[in-house]
């Protein structure tokens, strides 16, 4: 059984390799398959899923800045990224950067504790040289108390129990209009960034293979209660191995951005950073189209 998802799937896995273990069941083993776009499984270099969402970020964020450039009077322009404790996706942004962009302005991760004063502070510095400010933000940044930012206008909690967060850009909207007072517009990128396979990796859909391909020959040979992975070789040319790791070394636990990925002022990202993203982006992938559309695909007849 290859259970393939995030943390909470790999608990489950752990939790069902210690019911089989504790009840001597010699015919079923269990091995995880890490995939979600918040990269935030420790024991691997990155999850599958993460390079496609990076890759949309990136040129999601190419689009909204050559937006917003067009207009000559001063604006601000907030975009709020998923990521609860680990700030991966919003990272991602600066790849829009590359190839003579000019990115966002201001990055802040949910790592580092949110100054709501400091980042007023950073949006007038970045008016005082250019008209249009664009600022991506981690949904999960925190106050200093350690409390979400978004918490006042939260959803109470998922199934997970996770608080259910909502409106972080909304929040620092309203904060930028009373402070600053100019024109200030907030976007939330949400399922957006993980369903856009118009700008899918192809790196990333060719490690998803693999990764499965890992856990299904594990299990094949009788190893049971580990995850596969992916151990990173060197950045360039880009070279990777793959292994697996014990599912208690990954269940319950979150990878997050290290801190000396993050600029010391807390609103960028470092080059280091960099260097781990962008091999994870490369690679272009064909999709079908009819009359100018996606087709749509279905593993299953309708109806059943």
């Amino acid at each position: 059984f290859v259970y393939i998802g995030g943390n909470d799937s790999m608990d489950t896995v752990d939790k069902l390799s210690a019911y089989i273990k504790k009840h001597d069941i010699r015919d079923l083993y269990v091995m995880g398959a890490p995939k979600t776009i918040d990269n935030d499984l420790p024991e691997t270099d990155h999850c599958p899923g993460f390079g496609s969402a990076a890759k949309y970020i990136a040129a999601t964020f190419t689009e909204i800045v050559r937006d917003c450039e067009v207009y000559d009077i001063p604006a601000v322009t907030i975009v709020e990224i998923m990521g609860r404790n680990a700030g991966w996706l919003t990272a991602a942004a600066a790849l829009s950067r590359e190839n003579g962009g000019s990115g966002p302005q201001l990055i802040y991760l949910c790592e580092r504790a949110f100054d709501t004063e400091k980042f007023i502070e950073d949006v007038k510095g970045c008016l005082a040289k250019k008209n249009a400010v664009v600022v991506a933000v981690s949904e999960g940044v925190k106050n200093p108390d350690g409390s979400y930012l978004s918490e006042s206008k939260g959803r109470g909690v998922d199934v997970f129990g996770h608080a259910a967060l909502s409106g972080t850009a909304k929040v620092l909207e309203g904060l930028v209009k009373e402070k600053i007072g100019c024109k200030v517009r907030s976007i939330e990128l949400n399922l957006m960034q993980r369903c856009a396979a118009h700008l899918a990796s192809a790196n990333d859909l060719s490690e998803s293979k693999m990764l499965g391909m890992t856990a299904a020959d594990r299990a094949l040979e009788g190893v049971s209660g580990q995850m596969a992975t992916i151990l990173r070789v060197q950045d360039e040319p880009y070279r990777v191995k793959y292994s697996t790791a014990d599912i208690s070394k990954v269940a319950n636990y979150e990878k997050k951005v290290p801190d000396e990925w993050i600029n010391a002022e807390g609103n960028d990202v470092t080059e280091e950073m960099l260097n781990y993203l962008r091999p994870l982006v490369r690679g272009d992938v064909s999709f079908a189209t009819q009359n100018g559309v996606p087709v749509h695909l279905s593993l299953y007849s309708e109806g059943k």
